[in-house]
């Protein structure tokens, strides 16, 4: 018996040996490139139209983690600088926490990138088991109560509506995507819009304060060394450009301006944002935007604020209309922590 174990197992690793090995990636930029084609539905509806979209690049699917985690794994064995260590290291952090539950980011519309690299002569499969896998997670997500807030889940249903409306969608692909707008129809989003209402949402909020600020505070913390610095700038006028979708935050199209400093996560648009931040020669008024969006960003995402709140505080801090605060909330809570990359130019 033990020499009919022992060739089972000689025959086991000889099979394993044989089986296709987890592509390596020698160097940060090979591994953003790797990234940035996995993220294809994601960030990259412009790019060539290819074939078809992979499994891998089907958003947050298990094959799609299973490849990112392998990316991130290659990441950890490489030679790199303070800076890239600190992003990996958030990366990898960000694996143990809800957004895995999220198959769909609300920040993107994920179904009409996906669309632009389908071949409209084909059935798009893909889309189909993609739009079914995320109702199911979403489904599972509810029984560990981790629900979509609700400015999250008006993005889902815009665009599954423009979806619907579009003419050059197929109409066998049309009745999977009523029966998921009639699904997030019946959807009961959580009360909190900020992080503080998921199951480790506060342990997710304070990886992402440490990551962006480049300090450890608790967000009270926080709150005592922010308030020393409010109280003596005087209010000023909001005068920025911002897009018409978050598709980018706030903060990545505020630093597009400056040296670029590669990144590897598609929320900061592949930008190394706190690296940027620190090299940005502010002003005493770009020193106030940030410090009213860092005091918002605590209050929303730790104190539990809600949208209305939110926007009267930076109404009170920064000359803006309401619109220009409800589109600043609305990233403050699609991109959490962001803000807190310009904190060592303040402090």
């Amino acid at each position: 018996m033990y020499k009919k174990l022992s060739f089972s197992l000689l025959l086991c690793l000889f099979l394993g040996a044989c089986s296709k090995q987890p592509q390596s990636y020698e160097s940060f930029e090979d591994a953003q490139v790797a990234l940035k084609a996995l993220n294809m539905a994601l960030v990259q509806p412009g790019a060539k139209k290819t074939d078809r979209i992979t499994k891998e690049q089907l958003v947050f699917s298990d094959a799609y983690l299973a490849q990112r985690h392998t990316i991130y794994q290659n990441l950890m064995g490489m030679d790199l600088n303070l800076n890239q260590i600190a992003q990996v290291n958030y990366l990898v952090i960000a694996e143990r926490f809800p957004e895995r539950y999220f198959n769909w980011p609300a920040q993107v519309d994920v179904l009409k990138n996906m669309l632009a690299f389908e071949d409209s002569k084909s059935t798009p499969d893909n889309v189909i088991t993609w739009l079914k896998s995320t109702q199911d997670m979403l489904d599972s997500a509810k029984q560990s109560n981790l629900k979509l807030n609700k400015i999250e889940l008006t993005s889902l249903q815009s665009y599954v509506s423009s979806a619907i409306d579009n003419n050059d969608v197929q109409s066998a692909l049309k009745s999977h995507i009523r029966a998921f707008n009639d699904y997030l129809a019946s959807y009961k989003p959580r009360g909190s819009i900020g992080l503080r209402g998921l199951p480790n949402g506060t342990e997710w909020y304070q990886s992402k304060l440490n990551y962006f600020s480049g300090e450890v505070h608790s967000p009270l913390e926080w709150v005592t060394l922010l308030n020393e610095k409010i109280k003596v700038l005087d209010r000023v006028t909001f005068d920025s450009k911002m897009s018409t979708s978050h598709q980018k935050s706030f903060l990545a199209q505020y630093l597009s301006g400056e040296k670029l400093i590669e990144g590897l996560d598609w929320q900061t648009d592949y930008q190394d944002l706190p690296a940027m931040a620190s090299n940005m020669n502010m002003s005493d008024k770009g020193k106030t935007l940030m410090l009213a969006m860092m005091e918002s960003d605590i209050g929303i995402h730790y104190h539990a604020w809600t949208l209305p709140q939110a926007k009267v505080n930076l109404i009170k801090r920064l000359e803006m209309s309401q619109e220009e605060a409800q589109y600043l909330v609305e990233d403050i809570i699609l991109y959490p922590g962001q803000s807190f990359s310009f904190i060592q130019q303040i402090i």
